[in-house]
């Protein structure tokens, strides 16, 4: 591709992120309804389907055509994105009020660590290996990872009200 086709094509995978956004959330309150699933079940369904959907990220590599390749790319971002926005809503989920923002924070910390480690691999692994088993691990990691959440996570049980936090008197 030349530049001109390249700006013509290159927004398209973002788009499709932004339309993974409002899918994922979509279709958990869909499954919610529809099958009468928990909040954290339906959020997990709308993940496994985001991460079934990566799959199309592992045939990038073997792609001939680049409008192909653009065409997977944006699927890929549209399931990333489903997947993401999924998850990342389940803190306020599985956590009390209070620590909402304290797991959303750690979360964020882990993950943005991984990427730093994750991106010093990626250029010494594409120079020796190249780009198509790279993809194919794209597809496939976030498998693993809906494998993670069916096994750890779990509904959080309430039988009673949660208490509020105590503060001191005089303290709002």
């Amino acid at each position: 591709m030349d530049l001109k086709q390249i700006a013509l094509f290159a927004w398209l995978p973002f788009l499709a992120a932004d339309f993974g956004c409002l899918f994922g959330g979509f279709v958990a309150m869909r499954v919610q309804k529809r099958f009468g699933l928990s909040i954290i079940d339906s959020r997990r369904c709308a993940f496994t389907l985001g991460a079934l959907l990566m799959l199309g990220m592992g045939f990038v590599g073997f792609a001939k055509s680049p409008y192909t390749a653009i065409a997977l790319l944006s699927l890929g971002g549209f399931a990333h994105q489903t997947l993401s926005v999924t998850v990342i809503t389940m803190s306020s989920d599985l956590f009390r009020k209070n620590e909402v923002a304290t797991a959303a924070g750690m979360a964020g910390t882990l993950g943005n660590a991984g990427l730093l480690i994750f991106s010093l691999l990626i250029g010494g692994l594409v120079a020796s290996i190249g780009y198509t088993p790279f993809f194919i691990c794209l597809g496939l990691l976030d498998l693993a990872g809906a494998a993670v959440l069916w096994s750890l996570v779990r509904d959080r049980k309430v039988a009673v009200a949660e208490p509020e936090l105590q503060t001191a008197p005089g303290v709002s």
